[in-house]
């Protein structure tokens, strides 16, 4: 698996929460950030993992194919998330982090699949190792205002083209299109 395409797939799911974050980094110093969206990011990749495995043991690979038609509608449906406000603590800030990453599951489950145990493993370290530069790389977006806004007004119409060009290759790789078309013949 490519490290180049691991990062644009962290970064394609996590712009939304990079943007929401920028309203919240101010609020803090670099350290409850930096745990708060790393434990999130976990959280999601073993539950992904865990699903996903878990669907790929019980169901055939074609199935997973309608994650990605899941993950189409999310981007082309699903309301633009408001800016949201938390408090300063770890929690309200974890779980601020889980409720922007719980799309991220979506591309996860069927992802998974299709990995082996030691990939998984680079992959979830990736993340982590990206959590921590994404929070560094925020708190010094704080500061520039430009970069900031440009990031605001265009960043959700930036995160719906990745979630539609994920769920597009996960119907392909599934084989989706192909058991349907055998089905209906």
């Amino acid at each position: 698996m490519s490290l180049v395409a691991i990062l644009l797939i962290f970064v394609g799911l996590n712009i939304d929460t990079f943007i929401a974050l920028l309203f919240l980094l101010r609020n803090y110093n670099y350290r409850l950030p930096i745990i708060g969206f790393g434990v999130a990011t976990l959280i999601l990749w073993i539950f992904g993992v865990i699903l996903g495995k878990g669907l790929a043991f019980l169901f055939p690979d074609w199935i997973t194919g309608f994650m990605g038609i899941v993950l189409i509608f999310i981007a082309l449906f699903e309301q633009d998330d408001e800016k949201k406000t938390t408090n300063n603590g770890f929690f309200s800030l974890l779980l601020f982090c889980l409720s922007l990453g719980g799309d991220n599951l979506a591309v996860y489950i069927p992802w998974v699949v299709n990995l082996s145990w030691s990939q998984i493993i680079y992959v979830g370290v990736i993340f982590e190792i990206c959590s921590v530069l994404l929070i560094l790389l925020g708190k010094q977006f704080v500061l520039i205002k430009p970069v900031a806004y440009l990031l605001e007004k265009y960043g959700n119409f930036g995160s719906k083209i990745v979630y539609v060009l994920a769920g597009l290759y996960i119907i392909w790789n599934s084989h989706l299109i192909n058991h349907l078309i055998r089905i209906f013949n």
